[in-house]
Parts: C-alpha cells; structure tokens; sequence
C-alpha cells in the first residue's frame, strides 16, 4: 500500500469538512431568509481498494466521498401546507364576500328592508281605517317611496359587489399567470443545472407557496427535476397561457368564483322578494319595472290592495329566511377561516422544524466539522512527515 494513498485519503476528509463547513456557514447566513431551506452535505464511504493481506483479499478504505449537498424538505407536509393555505384563502374570500352582502341589507336595521316593509304595512292599515284622508294617503305614498328607495340601493350595491368581484377575479388570475410563468421558467434553469439547484428550487418553492393562495393545486416533480402543476379537485393540468376555471380552481380564484354565484344568486332573492313585496300592495307601485328600478304609481288613485296582510306576511318571512341563511353562511364561513388558520399555523410550525436553521444546531455543527477538518489536515500533515522520512532521510543514508 502506498504511503501516497493514505494523502489522498486525507485530502477527501479535507474537501468533506470544507464542503460541511461551508453548508453549515451557508445555513447560518440565511437564518432569517424567507423561503429558504437548510441544506446538509450527503457523504458516503469512498470506493474502497482490494488488498492481500496474510488471511487472504481483504478490503482497504479509501476515505470518504461527498455525494451531494441536499436541501432539507419533507414534501408531504408542502402539499399539506399548500392544501391548508388555497382552503383558508377560499374560505376567506366567501366570508369576506358575505360580510358585505350582510352589510349591504343592513339587518336587522331600521333601515333595512324589512323595517321598511313593516313600515309600509302600517301606513296601509291607517289608510284602510280612514280610506278618505289624504295625508295617510300621503303617508302610504312617501313609504312605498322610502321602500322602493331601499330596494333599488340595495339592487345597485349589490351590482357594484358583483363588478368588484369580477375585477378581482380578473386581477387574481393575472397575477396566478405570473406565477406559473415563473415556476416554467425555473423549471427550465433547475433541470438544466441538476437535481443539487437548491436556492433555484427555494425559489421555485417559495412560487408555489404563493400561487397555492390563488388556487389549490397538486405538485409533481418528474425525472428532470422540473414541478408538473396539476389541479387538485380534478388533476387538470395547470400551464401559463391558459385559461383557469374559476369553480376548479379552489383557493382565493375559487372562492371569488363562489363569491359571484352568491351575490348574484341573493340578488336575484332579494329581487323576487321585492317584486312580490311590490304586488301585494296594490297599485302604489309600477310593477312593470324591475325591481332595481322600481317605482312609485304616484299620479294613480290608491286602492286597498285585497289580501295584504297575508302577502306581506308572506314576503317578510320570505325575506326573514333569506336573511337566516345568510347569517348561517357567513357564520359557517366564519368557523371554516378559524379552523383552517389554525391548521395551518400547526402545519407550518411542523415544516419550519424540518426546513428551518436552528442557529444551535448550526453551531454544533461548525464545532464538529471543525474537528473532522481539523483531524484531516492532521493526518495529511503527518503523511507528509512520513513522505519526508522516506524520500530525504532514507536517501540520506
């Protein structure tokens, strides 16, 4: 055996603790570095030497062989993490939509709806106990007013919500385009540069946490390292340029997706409930507008509508039960948004334990690979001694 083999074993002890130092020096540097993930070096036993010795082949070591500098990730607990933050953005996008459909009928309220049927109904029940006298004919006319102005701010706020919706839709999607384009293009530069493209893939990573907001998808890394996005509810593949389904595409995308189907489904509730508000009250209103332009008959006699007690109970309990399931949403939504938060800040605290840098950890780290480097650099300096004694001294002599 060469004296030169055991130099060469100790210059691979050497390159290892240099490349386990650097990593750990890596790790430290990036501590606070959102998005990053710690790496660690990967080594092996080197390829060992077939030797004779007296009881025969044997086997020699040669050292050590650093395979690879690897990030720390667990991808179960990223799909875990990505699923819980596209059904938090969902449910928060329907709560928040809710609320403001909440906001926009104002009940219960004395200026809502309902308070204004009632008000209306009164005024009916004055004029039919003195049919003749024109100031509570007056007074029907100025309610049927005030509810018809209700009904038509409410039909036009309800319009604004759906047009908000729709741009924010809009502006989700373009910014979800934004982020596929750039996972496809660090695809591109991870497979080109091999598996060991760690802060490329940090960056791809930190892409598909954002994008996992808009919409809640699958992930697939192939053979050359490249992600294969996918959506989760129905495996659809998912690609820059392409139009994104809206009722499939789950997080902040799906719930604004939701969200206009809700408004627009309220709005047309509200609106048969006006409409029908507006019949059982006789002539006071024109009924040949719809109900976001209705209007009061104001040049035609009143008449007393016949059945009006039981079709304005009809209409407000009616209405009362679309207020109900309302408030049942928003409160259902409401319970979903604390459920998840909760999952995912359980689900976060578990994946920063295995891809975050624990500064100690680290410490105790550069300690031991400080040693082993160290130790390296000991056995090279004495092989050199011993090189020394075999080429000068023993020629000496």
């Amino acid at each position: 055996m060469s004296t030169f083999h055991t130099l060469e074993t100790g210059r691979r002890g050497l390159a290892a603790g240099q490349a386990s130092l650097s990593t750990t020096g890596h790790n430290i540097a990036n501590a606070n570095t959102k998005g990053y993930s710690r790496q660690q070096v990967n080594t092996s036993s080197a390829a060992s030497l077939e030797v004779w010795t007296s009881q025969g082949k044997g086997q020699l070591g040669t050292g050590v062989s650093v395979d690879s500098v690897m990030r720390v990730r667990d991808r179960f607990l990223d799909q875990q993490y990505r699923g819980h933050t596209a059904e938090l953005a969902e449910w928060q996008t329907k709560s928040e939509a809710l609320g403001n459909v909440e906001t926009i009928l104002g009940e219960p309220g004395e200026n809502g709806l309902n308070a204004s049927m009632g008000r209306l109904w009164s005024a009916w029940q004055d004029l039919e106990s003195d049919p003749s006298n024109a100031a509570v004919q007056a007074v029907v006319k100025e309610r049927a007013q005030a509810f018809a102005d209700v009904a038509k701010t409410i039909d036009r706020s309800m319009g604004e919500l759906t047009v908000e919706l729709t741009d924010r839709a809009a502006a989700a999607e373009t910014e979800a385009q934004t982020l596929i384009a750039r996972i496809e293009e660090l695809n591109k530069h991870i497979s080109q540069n091999g598996a060991q493209a760690n802060d490329l893939r940090d960056a791809r990573d930190a892409a598909v946490d954002e994008l996992s907001q808009l919409m809640d998808i699958k992930v697939m890394e192939k053979a050359d390292g490249s992600y294969a996005l996918a959506l989760a509810s129905n495996n659809q593949p998912v690609k820059s340029g392409e139009s994104i389904d809206l009722e499939a595409a789950g997080g902040k995308l799906g719930g604004l997706g939701q969200s206009l189907a809700t408004v627009k489904n309220y709005q047309q509730k509200i609106n048969t409930a006006v409409t029908e508000f507006a019949q059982a009250n006789g002539n006071v209103f024109d009924t040949t507008s719809p109900a976001g332009e209705l209007s009061v008959a104001t040049d035609a006699p009143l008449e007393l509508p016949k059945g009006l007690d039981e079709g304005v109970k009809k209409v407000q309990a009616d209405f009362r039960a679309i207020v109900s399931g309302l408030g049942a949403e928003g409160q259902t939504a409401g319970y979903a948004v604390s459920a998840q938060e909760q999952l995912i800040v359980s689900t976060e605290n578990r994946r920063q334990a295995v891809i975050g840098v624990s500064l100690d950890e680290e410490m105790s780290n550069l300690v031991k690979f400080q040693h082993a480097y160290n130790a390296a650099a000991r056995l090279v300096s004495t092989t050199d001694e011993m090189l020394d004694t075999i080429i000068n001294r023993m020629a000496a002599r």
